[in-house]
C-alpha cells in the first residue's frame, strides 16, 4: 500500500495491488504531469509522487477500448508484476476505477528505439552493440524464466540515459512456455521462420533483425509490394544480402554474429546467453562504455567557455542512412490506422499486431487480420 500524507497531515492509503480506486484517489497519491506518448488504448503520462516526489510514468488505459482484448493487459500485469530487473521496464503498482486502468511504472524518458532509428538511420558498430548486449540481458533473464516475448521490435525498446541504453517494455504478447506453442502473433518485419511451432528463440530472431537494422538502415527481409505472403516467403528462404555500399564499413564479426541470430534452425540459433558473451557484442559494448566515460570525463574538465569537437557518437547522429528506393525504410506492409504519417519516416510496422485465424500446414497460406495494439 502507498501511503500519502496530504497537506492537512492526514494519511491515505492507496492499495497497490489492482483494487479498485477512485479518480480523485489516483489524484491525491500521484500529481499527473505532461504526456509522453499515446496510442490506440492508452495515454502515458509523466507523474510524481506525493509522499516523496519520485518520477515515474502513468499509464492511463481506457478500459472501454479493450473490451475483447482484455487479457492483453492481465498477461501484461501479472507477467511485469513479476519482473525485476535492471533492463526491463519496472512495474511497480497498477490500480482500477470503473472506466481507466493505472499502470505506475518506471519512467523511461528517452523515448523508444524506433524513434531513434528514424531521427539517426543507423547506428556505428559500438553503439550497436551495447544495445544488443542490453536487449539479449533483459532476454536472458526472462527466458530464464521461461517467459518469451513474442514482439521483439524497435517499439518495444525503450531508450534510457543516451541513445544506446535500451530497456524491454510491452508484455502484452509475452508468455510462459513449457512446450512448443502454436499461436501465430507479432510482427511481420521480426517473426521467425519457425512461427507455427516455436519457443523462446523467436525472440532471438527478431533480435537479429533489429542488428541488422541497427548496422545499416533497413531490415533484411522486404517486401517490395506490402505483399504479407511474399515477406513470409523471404523470411522462411532467410537468405541473408549485406548489399553494398550500405555494408561495406561493417565489419565480418558483426555480419557472422547476424548469421548467427538469423539462423532458420532455432536449435542451432543463438541463445541470449550466448548472444551476451560473444566477442564481438562484448567488445563493442566495452568500447561505447568506455567512449561514453572519456566524453563524460573531458565535458567535465573543459575550460569553461571552449568549444568541444563533437566526439564520434555526436557526429553518426547527424548522419542518415541512405537507400534506394527500393530499400526505402518506409512501411513495406500494411499498417495499422492512423499511423501513416510517423510511418513515412519510418522501415518499421508500427502499429501493427497479427493473429491468426486458424493455423495452416505452411506460412503461405496464413490468413492475417489487423490486430490494434495497446501502445506504451
Amino acid at each position: 500500500r502507498l501511503k500519502v500524507y496530504t497537506q492537512n497531515k492526514a494519511t491515505f492509503d492507496l492499495p497497490s495491488d489492482g483494487s479498485s480506486v477512485t479518480l480523485q484517489d489516483i489524484e491525491r497519491c500521484y500529481e499527473i504531469g505532461r504526456v509522453m506518448g499515446d496510442g490506440n488504448f492508452a495515454v502515458v503520462r509523466e507523474c510524481r509522487r506525493r509522499d516523496n516526489g519520485q518520477t515515474l510514468a502513468l499509464k492511463v488505459v481506457e478500459r472501454s477500448k479493450l473490451i475483447g482484448r482484455e487479457h492483453m493487459m492481465q498477461n501484461e500485469l501479472s507477467l511485469l508484476g513479476s519482473l525485476c530487473h535492471p533492463r526491463v521496464v519496472r512495474l511497480f503498482a497498477h490500480h482500477h476505477t470503473h472506466t481507466h486502468s493505472y499502470l505506475v511504472m518506471e519512467l523511461v524518458s528517452g523515448g523508444d528505439l524506433f524513434e531513434a532509428i528514424s531521427d539517426r538511420g543507423k547506428f556505428s558498430e559500438a553503439e550497436a552493440g551495447l544495445m544488443v548486449s542490453d536487449v539479449s540481458e533483459a532476454l536472458n533473464y526472462i527466458h530464464c524464466k521461461s517467459i518469451v516475448h513474442r514482439d521483439l521490435k524497435p517499439e518495444n525498446l525503450l531508450v534510457a540515459a543516451g541513445i544506446c541504453r535500451l530497456k524491454l517494455g510491452d508484455f502484452g504478447l509475452a508468455m510462459v512456455v513449457t512446450e512448443p506453442v502454436f499461436t501465430v502473433c507479432g510482427t511481420p518485419t521480426y517473426v521467425a521462420p519457425e512461427i507455427l511451432c516455436y519457443g523462446v528463440a523467436v525472440d532471438i530472431w527478431a533480435l537479429g533483425v533489429i542488428l541488422y537494422i541497427l548496422l545499416c538502415g533497413f531490415p533484411p527481409f522486404r517486401s517490395q509490394d506490402r505483399d504479407q505472403e511474399e515477406l513470409f516467403k523471404l523470411i522462411k528462404q532467410a537468405q541473408l544480402h549485406f548489399l553494398s555500399p550500405y555494408w561495406d564499413p561493417i565489419s565480418e564479426e558483426a555480419r557472422c554474429l547476424v548469421r548467427a541470430l538469423l539462423q532458420t534452425d532455432p536449435t542451432v540459433r543463438l541463445t541470449a546467453e550466448q548472444t551476451l558473451l560473444h566477442p564481438w557484442v562484448k567488445a563493442m559494448a566495452s568500447m561505447c562504455r568506455q567512449r561514453a566515460l572519456t566524453d563524460k570525463t573531458q565535458t567535465n574538465t573543459a575550460e569553461p567557455n571552449t568549444v568541444q569537437t563533437p566526439n564520434a557518437a555526436e557526429s553518426l547522429r547527424n548522419q542518415r542512412g541512405i537507400t534506394p528506393k527500393e530499400l526505402s525504410r518506409k512501411d513495406n506492409m500494411n499498417t495499422g490506422r492512423g499511423q501513416d504519417e510517423r510511418l513515412g519516416k519510418a522501415f518499421s510496422h508500427h502499429s501493427v499486431f497479427l493473429v491468426v485465424i486458424f493455423v495452416p500446414l505452411c506460412l503461405t497460406n496464413i490468413h492475417w487480420v489487423s490486430y490494434n495494439r495497446l501502445n506504451h
